[in-house]
This record gives C-alpha cells, structure tokens and sequence, in this order.
C-alpha cells in the first residue's frame, strides 16, 4: 500500500511542477509546455530515488542539491548573471504588453544567451516540488509559488495556458487534504484526481479558440488587482485606461490581448456643474488607421493648410468653444443665438469645470467636448500633449447645436471674429473631407462583405445614417470585455466584423468610424473617459456648488468622432449600453415666432441646394423630392440606408458551449484561498496581538467565544472563574490571564507588551489544546463553521 500511496504522491509532485514550470515559463515567451514536461521528469524521476531512500537520509540529500545549484550559479557569476538579464527582458515585455504597463525593459551591454538561466529556474523549481513530496511545510510553500504564477498573470492580465492551469489548480486543490494527513498520506490523491479530470473535462468542452473569460473570472480579476495595486510600490499591473490606450498614438496595436481589465484604480479628480448629457474626457483622438493601430495624420497632409494652424491654441481640436466665445463677446451674436433657444438665454449655456488631478502617468490631458482651453501645447488638429501636471481650471458649453446651426445659416453678421470663424471653418472642413474619409483597402474587403453603402450628404440623411450604424452594430454584434485575441495576419476591424462579432468598445468604435466614412461621414477614433449624466448628479457638491467625482479606470472608453460641418468635431457613441449621448447631428431649432410672426427652422443647406436645382414643376411632378420645412420630421431619406443587417455574417453555425463550466476553476480557486484564509486567521490573530492593540482586544473577544465553546461559565466571582479553568485542563494558565486583565482594568495601566506576549502565548496553547482533543469532522467544524 506504501508503494502505491509514493507513487501518486510522486506523481502529484510531478504534476504540479510541471504546471508551475509551464506558468512561469509561459511568461518568457514560447516553450513552456516542452518546459513543463522536462519538469514533470525530473520531478518524478528524483521523486522515486528520494522515496526508495531510507528517511534520515532524504533531507540532507535534498539540502545537498540545493547547495549544488546555489554553488553552480554563484561560480558562473557574471555568466549567470548576463543570462539571467537576457531572461528577463522577454519576461518584463510579456508582462507589460497587454497594459502597456512601467516596466523598463533592460539594455544589455552584449548578447548573452538565457540557456543557463532557464536550466537554473527549471532545476531550482523542481527542487521546490521535490522538497513538497517529502514534507508538508514544503508543500505550502509549492502552492504558494503555484498561486503566485497564476496571481501574476492575472495581475497582469495574461491568461495562462490551460494545461498549466488545470495541472496547477488540481495541485492547489489537493494541499488541504495533503496537511491533514501524514508525511506520505492518501487524501490528496482522489481530489487531485477528481480536480485533473473536471479540468480536463472543461478543457475538452471550451477549445481555447472558443473560450471567453466568465464574468466571475473577470471579477475575481479585478478584485485582485484592485487589492494588491495600491500597495505596489515598483510598478502597477495596468488598468483599462492605459488599455483603452493601445493602438493609439504608438501604443502598441489593436487585438494583440484578450480582453479589457477593470481594477478600480483612481484615474482623475474632477469637478462640474450638472450637464445634461454624457460626459466624455478626450484624451487622444486620431484618424489615420493602418496595421491595427490608430495614428495622427502625417505632417505632410497639413502642407497644403498650416497657415491655418499658425499660433495655434487648440481651435480646430475643439471648434465649439471657439465659436461659444465668438458669440458670447458679441451682443449681437448673443441676441441672435438667444432667439433659437428655449430659455432665451446664451449666458446660461457656460459651465465651470476643473481637472483637480491626474493619477495616471500619460502625456496627454483629460478634456472634455467644448471645454475653453487655449494653450501653445498643440500641434496641428491633434490631441495636446506636455510634460508637465494635467490638473487645469475651465468652463465648458453646453453647445446648442441646433440653434447654432439655424442661427449660422439665417443670421448674417460683420462681427470680424465669427467672420473669421466661418471662413477658417470652412477651409478645415475642406481639408478633413480631403482626410478622414480614407479607409484602407485591409477595411475595404471587410465593409464589401456586409453589403453596399450609400454616401449620405445632408444633415437628415446624416443623422439617420448614425441611427442605422448603431441599431445594426447593437443587433448584429455582441459587447464583451473578453473577446480574444485578433489573429496573427488578420486586420483588427475586419476580423470584428465578418468573423469574430464580439468585442469591447475599442472595436465598435474602430467599426463605427469606418462605416461613417464609408457613407460618407468625415469621422476619427478617440478614447479617454466618460461618466454618465446621471452620475454626475448624484455626486457630492462642493462649496463652490461643483460636483466632485473620482473618476476610476472603469470609466475608461473609446468612441467615434464625426464632422459636423460648421461645427467641428463631435462624438458619437457606437458601443452598446451606453445611454446618455445625443445624435451628433442635431435638428435645427426653430427660431421664437415675435409679434410679426417668425418663420420656422431652416432647411439644411444641401437640402436647400438640391432644392435649388430643381424646378417648381418638377417639385409638383415629383412629391417625393419636395424639401420639407421641419427637418425634424422623420420622414424617409431618399437614399437607400445600408443592406449591412441583411448581409451580416452567421456565426458560423456553432452550437453554444456551456460556459458555466469555466467557472467552476475559479471557483475551486476561490475556495481554496479562503479556506486558507479561514484557517490562519486565528493564528494570524495571536501573532499579531502583542504588537497591536486592536488585535488584542479581539483577541479577547475571541477567547470569550472559546470559552463558550468549552462551556465554562463567563458569569460569577472572580474566584469562581478560576477555580472554573483550574478544572479544565485545556485552560492551563488561564487564572495567570485573569489576574493580568483584572489587574490592568483596575490599576488604569494598560498591559505591557511583554504581557500582551504572554496572555497570546496563553491563548494559543489554550487553542491547540482543544484542537488536539478532536477528531477530524469535529476539528472543521471548530476551526471553519464555529470560526474557532
């Protein structure tokens, strides 16, 4: 029966270095799992030689060939070390690439070869697990490397390989029954069996091709990152923020992880008037896309246009608070904009709002749509960039954009500054139609498999167009913050499209951009953060009557931007569940009716033209081409919308996988490290009692419960409860603990902390004491149910 019990301990051994070998070798890049099964070997192999051993004589063995490995990397000195430098540099890039992440990668001097490091790491790895065959202590200290691994590539936001997962969970999940029983026991052996066929199972009902992280997973994720983040002193694990940013502005590309991660860090402080629309902070909008990254413009498309651009102060990044100013310092312009809006008043329409703090180390700014924020940091139309603190005070516009745009087109004005407004403006909307309607031919193949799109020109036909692209984006594509990695080859927004179907908003607004300018709408990719209009009125208000939020990494988002012809950039929201966000396109206001009696709303101007072209009679002729006066009403626009939800591709005709099963990993992981928490929390409570008031005070109240437990009474004389624990063996040193406490109380001389040593040594001999007089059903419930 011993030599069947050696051989599964030996083989769990094995198992669980082979699983730990293949997680830490995952992280340098390619070959872990041929690591894992050279570890699996040796393990084994030495395993069986160490058990054939008498006992006495296993240990120094063991210490020997520690000794052997700590003295071979200590006489290769500078070899060692320059392998193990060459090491860690596919290491720390693996770790820093999905969140892009402050690790400096390190420059070596000369080229060294990382053979004799990784044969050093797998050796010094299989010694651990060694080490756990032959003791208990030493298993604990297996799992905890095992749980570290896995703690890592979570932290990071990798996903490990599954054969590493399953073999390291069904390891982790069989160290409990292993410190229950002895030196070679069996109880580890059937729920490592039983944890290696459920993780084989699952790994056989979800490929990896197919599988997507549970919601649990992702919150068990988060949670972990969100826990160990704000005591991470060298560097942080990421967060969705610096994710959002991938693929933007040099930062790495689109569809190179798995999925977006949330872990609740602090990203900026603000403060802001109430606003009756989402919120979004632009922190880099681009529009030139190729190979799975968004870019800025090369210089050489602004030649023909610099003049434009001279002393530029960020007008053409943020066109709305450049028009709201010219017309607030203009009465005229004021009383004109004031006729189309519902209160009467343009004063009204300026908000104050402050970026108190950016935790975030990024070169760019957090700004907000309409936001007053000249500054020299910007070149071209591009986002502004410094080096310097983030934090700035403004006021921002709620921008009426219908009455703006009824205004432009009936009022008339000399004013020089909104003269030179719309002669600049209609310049820059020359060069962005020039610009941002490109779309690269790795697109092209992707937009021809949805069906042909019809270019839109006037605003009504502009607005319907964004309805359709978001009702056939939420109908025919799924929102997931897991969906995979894009496939080597294969271009980020095509595959979204055709092939995968579920993605985060980096990939609907990727689509999204490409489907505007593929009817025709100049558009551009941006991320940043957005808060909901909602949330803003819910937080505290300041003295100043300003609401202060923190604004954490799960307000991290990408969007759309479209063109608006006469008033700049705008955003347009395409990701799924985010409610708040106006069509970007808006409806002109009608203009107030006086005395007189005014007209209504203005056509839109290419309504307006195409009118102009044909004839009363082929008006009469043709009702269908009759412009209408109130382009508000929602009649059909003549061009035909897009065939994109008839064509959208089939999922391929797969069956649904149960996805259930992936939680039950996690959970047996979950369950494992509460256990363990559960189980050390008491001892953890004696430890630290003499050192800390507050944990000696509940380690008081954890003695009352005890003695509860032992039902010996808590009530009468002092005397009587002496004499009480004097009987109880297992309470040996208790009256030594009354007279301490008595003592303290009616002195006013609280206990030392040699004497809080003492009354903790009391209470953990007492504890140990009634454990030890327990079987082992009795034992769980003391120490998990009882919470003694």
């Amino acid at each position: 029966m011993m030599d069947k019990v050696k051989m599964l301990s030996s083989l769990i051994a094995a198992a669980g270095a082979a699983g730990a070998v293949s997680l830490l070798f995952s992280y340098f890049g390619d070959g872990a799992l041929s690591f894992g099964l050279a570890a699996f070997i040796i393990t084994l192999v030495a395993s069986f030689l160490l058990g054939s051993l008498p006992e006495k004589r296993r240990f120094p063995l063991l210490a020997v060939l520690f000794l052997l490995l700590a003295a071979i990397a200590i006489v290769s000195g500078g070899n060692f070390t320059e392998s193990l430098r060459s090491l860690s540099v596919p290491f720390i890039t693996t770790l820093k690439e999905p969140y892009d992440v402050e690790m400096e990668v390190p420059r070596l001097t000369h080229p060294a070869s990382p053979v004799m490091a990784e044969l050093f790491l797998l050796l010094l790895s299989c010694w651990v697990f060694l080490a756990a065959f032959l003791s208990k202590a030493a298993s604990l200290a297996a799992g905890l490397l095992s749980f570290f691994l896995l703690l890592l590539g979570f932290y990071f936001g990798i996903n490990p390989p599954a054969p590493a997962l399953i073999l390291s969970g069904a390891f982790l999940a069989s160290l409990p029954a292993r410190l229950k029983g002895g030196t070679l026991s069996y109880p580890e052996i059937p729920t490592f069996a039983v944890s290696l066929v459920l993780g084989l199972l699952i790994c056989l009902a979800v490929p990896e091709s197919r599988y997507q992280q549970p919601a649990l997973f992702s919150r068990l994720q988060e949670d972990i990152v969100s826990f160990i983040d704000p005591y991470d002193p060298i560097f942080h694990a990421g967060n969705a923020y610096t994710g959002m940013m991938k693929g933007t502005a040099g930062h790495q590309k689109l569809g190179t992880v798995n999925g977006i991660r949330y872990s609740g860090r602090i990203i900026a402080d603000i403060e802001t008037a109430d606003i009756p629309h989402r919120l979004y902070l632009r922190s880099w909008s681009g529009g030139d896309y190729g190979n799975n990254a968004w870019k800025d413009l090369p210089d050489s498309d602004y030649d023909s246009v610099k003049e434009l651009f001279r002393d530029n102060r960020g007008e053409w990044y943020d066109q709305g608070a450049w028009l709201m100013e010219v017309i607030a310092r203009s009465p005229a312009l004021s009383q004109s904009l004031s006729n189309y809006l519902d209160d009467g008043s343009a004063e009204g329409l300026k908000k104050d709002f402050s970026v108190n703090a950016v935790y975030e180390k990024t070169k760019f700014f957090l700004l907000p749509y309409d936001a007053s924020f000249g500054a020299p940091l910007f070149a071209f139309d591009r986002s502004p960039v410094s080096a310097e603190g983030k934090a700035y005070s403004t006021y921002l516009w709620n921008l009426p954009a219908g009455a703006l745009l009824s205004m432009m087109d009936r009022e008339s004005s000399s004013d020089p500054y909104y003269r030179t407004y719309t002669g600049a403006e209609k310049r820059y909307r020359d060069f962005v139609y020039r610009h941002y309607l490109d779309i690269p031919d790795s697109v092209k193949e992707g937009l021809a498999a949805l069906g042909p799109v019809s270019k839109v020109t006037t605003l009504t036909e502009k607005r319907q167009r964004v309805e359709e692209i978001r009702n056939f984006l939420a109908k025919n594509y799924e929102y997931t913050t897991n969906p995979g990695k894009t496939p080597l080859g294969k271009d980020f927004i095509t595959y979204f499209l055709t092939e995968s179907r579920k993605g985060y908003c980096t990939s609907f607004a990727s689509a999204a951009v490409m489907l505007l300018r593929e009817s025709g709408i100049p558009a551009r990719y941006a991320a940043g953060l957005t808060v909901g209009s909602d949330e803003i009125h819910e937080a505290p208000v300041s003295a100043d009557g300003l609401h202060q939020l923190s604004i954490n990494d799960h307000h991290a988002h990408a969007w759309a931007e479209v063109y608006v012809d006469g008033l700049g950039w705008r955003p347009v929201e395409m990701t799924p569940g985010y409610e708040g966000t106006d069509n970007p396109f808006p409806e002109p206001a009608d203009k107030k009716k006086d005395n007189t009696g005014a007209p209504d709303a203005p056509l839109d101007p290419k309504d307006k033209d195409r009118e102009s072209q044909s004839s009363p009679d082929e008006a009469k002729k043709n009702p269908s081409q009759q412009p209408q006066n109130r382009p508000q009403n929602n009649a059909p626009s003549q061009s035909q919308p897009p065939r994109l939800q008839q064509q959208a591709p089939s999922p391929n005709g797969e069956k649904p996988f149960p996805k259930g099963l992936l939680v039950l990993p996690l959970l047996l992981l979950a369950a494992i490290l509460l256990l363990a928490l559960r189980l050390t929390a008491v001892g953890r409570l004696i430890a630290a009692a003499p050192r800390d008031k507050d944990s000696f005070n509940r380690l008081l109240d954890y003695l009352d419960r005890l003695t509860r437990w032992a039902k010996i009474p808590l009530k009468g004389s002092y005397e009587n409860r002496k004499e009480a624990y004097r009987k109880d063996g297992r309470f040996e040193g208790f009256d030594r603990l009354i007279d301490l406490l008595v003592s303290a109380r009616y002195s006013g001389r609280p206990l030392s902390e040699d004497e809080r040593k003492e009354a903790a040594a009391i209470a953990g001999k007492a504890r140990r004491a009634c454990l030890a007089r327990l079987g082992l059903m009795e034992r769980i419930r003391f120490r998990l149910l009882r919470k003694l």
